[in-house]
């Protein structure tokens, strides 16, 4: 055999043990560290697609975004839970086909912090901070479950800046202490924070199962590296927004009961457990607002009924001028 040759085969063997290496290492830290390799390949994923990780200072912390896209600016608020991408993540790539896209993450989620009193208003705080840094005109806010309530506090702080408040899955100033009594009985839990900063893998498994997720069918370990990701180590924060936002439920309705200066439409999932399909047709009618139902659709839209949602929100954006 000639010598070439055979150096080119032992060659090609080498890259291709290399390559089963490292195959073989991902796949390693794919299922030692589910969650991590998830977010990592998930925001990979939408850096092809044109969106940039960027970070903004703020006075006691830092806000961590995506941005992507070219147009009217959009701005997609995620709920209590994850972060902005595991949100937002299967609906940001069409919607900045035709808009400038920021997803933040929230304080105390995903890559941002503070060292504020965790709270509604530092929420909006942050948030403003960002669209006075990257909107040059103004925005249309897109708010799901409590990333709601942070974009109507948002509407009613800086009208100027707002051109449009999409409000998803998220009950506002409608909600009662009724409604909320209700929740905790169909949740079998007896306060807001037991529900949604699940102490263990069996309550993270209760509220993904609520929320309407498919990791509530996920086996064991993953819910238990779920679990450390997104919660352990950041679980006192998020209890006293929780508490927060229930405490002062009553001071918030007042705050943000004030009729909206810009045009708003409610999206709502009809077998939506948290917050049924009736509360969504309340706050429509509080708002004067259209409302748009996703068939089928739970809890956490953008996951579970992504097209549907992406469908959804071009009709509301494109109707209304940003």
């Amino acid at each position: 055999m000639d010598l070439s040759v055979h150096h080119d085969i032992i060659k090609n063997m080498n890259l291709l043990l290399i390559c089963l290496l490292i195959g073989l290492s991902g796949l390693v830290l794919l299922c030692a560290y589910p969650s991590a390799c998830g977010q990592r390949l998930l925001r990979g994923g939408l850096r092809w697609s044109g969106f940039r990780q960027r970070r903004l200072a703020l006075p006691a912390g830092e806000l961590a975004y995506l941005e992507g896209g070219a147009g009217p600016a959009v701005m997609l608020i995620h709920g209590f839970g994850g972060d902005g991408p595991t949100s937002w993540g299967r609906v940001m790539a069409a919607l900045a086909k035709q808009h400038q896209v920021l997803v933040p993450d929230l304080l105390w989620f995903g890559r941002s912090h503070a060292s504020a009193v965790p709270a509604l208003q530092a929420q909006a705080d942050a948030l403003e901070v960002l669209i006075r840094a990257r909107v040059a005109d103004k925005v249309q806010l897109v708010g799901l479950s409590y990333g709601g309530f942070v974009a109507l506090e948002l509407a009613r702080r800086m009208p100027e800046k707002i051109s449009q408040l999409v409000i998803m899955a998220s009950p506002g100033m409608v909600y009662t202490p009724d409604d909320q009594q209700d929740l905790l009985d169909r949740a079998a839990v007896k306060s807001a924070e037991q529900l949604f900063v699940p102490s263990d893998v069996q309550a993270l498994a209760r509220m993904m199962a609520l929320v309407g997720s498919p990791l509530a069918r996920a086996p064991r370990f993953l819910l238990q590296d779920v679990w450390a990701f997104y919660y352990r180590h950041r679980a006192p924060q998020l209890r006293a927004l929780m508490q927060e936002l229930a405490t002062g439920q009553q001071a918030h309705v007042e705050r943000l009961s004030q009729p909206l200066a810009m045009p708003a439409a409610v999206v709502w999932g009809t077998q939506d457990e948290i917050f049924p399909l009736p509360i969504g047709q309340r706050l429509a009618c509080s708002l004067k607002a259209p409302l748009f139902t996703i068939d089928g659709g739970t809890h956490v839209l953008p996951v579970v009924s992504a097209s549907q949602t992406v469908a959804v929100l071009q009709n509301i954006l494109q109707q209304m001028p940003a």
